[in-house]
């Protein structure tokens, strides 16, 4: 503009110029406009010369007009505000790019300094919380949540739950698990409250608040079936626990079980889905409790009841592997199950053991050579190889005593071993 004002100014000077060199003032021209009664009369010199003056004036007012113009301030203002909030939007961008890069001290700095500009939201404060708790800087993630709710108290449930995320990592459970309930309570569906709270439910070991979530995470598709059924069997299996450290802590100074507490476990036992009774992790953890309680007759009922309904090689191993004070029973139940499974080794093995309670040593031997035949393991060697050491045998003792080692070895890496010079082992 100021270049096109200069040039109109050069071209009228040029041109009075010429006119002048040519003669012009000797002859300037008449010019008389007349309007109804009135009249305008000049030279044309001078015409040209206002036409001049008028034109540089209207220039220069225009040029002044655009300097000075309040829209051009307006847009001049909003583009500096914008490339500020820009560079703040930096801040907040490379302090997300930091914490995903794991870089905590310069990610918390960078949000820290983000969430204080006008465009910041909630991700700013929470961002940084996890960025100083992986810092383990507690008063610093506690502040930034803080921060958070006080500038964002519509987020106040997202917040409350990253909070609760930190103290669960900071393994402080009882606070977190007061900020849960809390959440739980006020009506929040979101899967993420549920899924923590089922873990706080396991570390804190509340298994009867587990077992009344469990109904609530089906619903809610947390957990499927499988899953829901797995956690209901790890709850009873701990109330089942819990009942027996109850009553040691209850017990007489003798270290005798209370009766009540033994007759509680009965009771939880009989009301228990009848799947528990058959299951094989199940049966064993109860029928241990009942061992240490010192009722070894229920015990070996339970074995029994087990595996009568669903036949477990395990359980059977366990039923013969201790003395359950009902070993002429033991025997008459094991040999039927016998009929119906006359090749099972591990049945055989327990026989075997079983008939050694009851001193029966012939039918031991036979037991143990029968279940040798169909499946050969270390056990019936060991054990066979024992009996026949103390029936004076020791050939035989020996040779099944080496079949023990073989099998025992047989199972072991192959790793270095010492050298050492012969007749030498210090």
């Amino acid at each position: 503009m100021i270049k096109l004002f200069i040039f109109s100014l050069l071209a009228i000077v040029l041109a009075l110029t010429l006119n002048l060199a040519t003669g012009f003032p000797a002859d300037p021209g008449y010019l008389m406009v007349a309007f109804g009664n009135t009249t305008f009369e000049t030279s044309l010199f001078a015409l040209l010369v206002a036409f001049g003056i008028i034109f540089l004036l209207l220039r220069l007012l225009l040029i002044l007009f655009y300097a000075f113009n309040p829209f051009r301030l307006v847009s001049f203002g909003k583009n500096f505000s914008e490339n500020r909030k820009s560079r703040q939007r930096t801040k907040s961008v490379e302090g997300l790019l930091a914490f995903a890069r794991g870089d905590w001290q310069l990610a918390y700095g960078l949000l820290i300094r983000g969430a204080k500009q006008a465009d910041s939201n909630v991700a700013n404060f929470l961002a940084a919380a996890y960025a100083a708790h992986e810092l383990e800087d507690r008063d610093a993630w506690k502040k930034a949540l803080t921060d958070a709710e006080e500038e964002y108290p519509t987020s106040r449930s997202t917040i409350q739950f990253v909070k609760a995320q930190l103290l669960f990592k900071s393994n402080q459970l009882e606070q977190c698990l007061a900020i849960l309930e809390q959440i739980k309570n006020s009506g929040s569906k979101e899967k993420g409250v549920f899924r923590l709270l089922k873990e706080v439910y396991i570390n804190l070991e509340e298994w009867q608040k587990l077992d009344d979530l469990v109904p609530v995470l089906e619903k809610r598709k947390i957990i499927d079936a499988v899953d829901a059924e797995t956690i209901r069997k790890r709850v009873f299996v701990k109330q089942l626990g819990g009942v027996i450290e109850h009553s040691r802590s209850e017990s007489d100074d003798d270290g005798s079980a209370d009766s009540t507490q033994l007759d509680f476990l009965r009771k939880m036992w009989k009301k228990s889905p009848a799947k528990y009774r058959e299951d094989e992790k199940i049966v064993k953890y109860y029928t241990d409790l009942l061992v240490k309680l010192g009722a070894k007759i229920d015990a070996a009922k339970a074995l029994e009841t087990a595996l009568s309904k669903n036949w477990s090689n395990c359980l059977i191993i366990k039923f013969a592997e201790m003395d359950y004070d009902s070993n002429q029973v033991q025997l008459l139940v094991a040999e039927n199950w016998l009929k119906a499974r006359p090749a099972n080794s591990p049945l055989l093995l327990s026989l075997g053991r079983i008939c050694m309670r009851n001193k029966l040593w012939g039918k031991a031997r036979e037991y143990y050579q029968a279940s040798i035949r169909i499946s050969p393991s270390a056990e019936a060697y060991g054990e066979l190889a024992r009996l026949l050491k103390n029936l004076g045998d020791d050939t035989q003792s020996e040779h099944c005593f080496q079949h023990y080692r073989d099998l025992i070895g047989s199972s072991l890496l192959e790793l270095p071993l010492p050298e050492f010079p012969s007749g030498d082992l210090s």
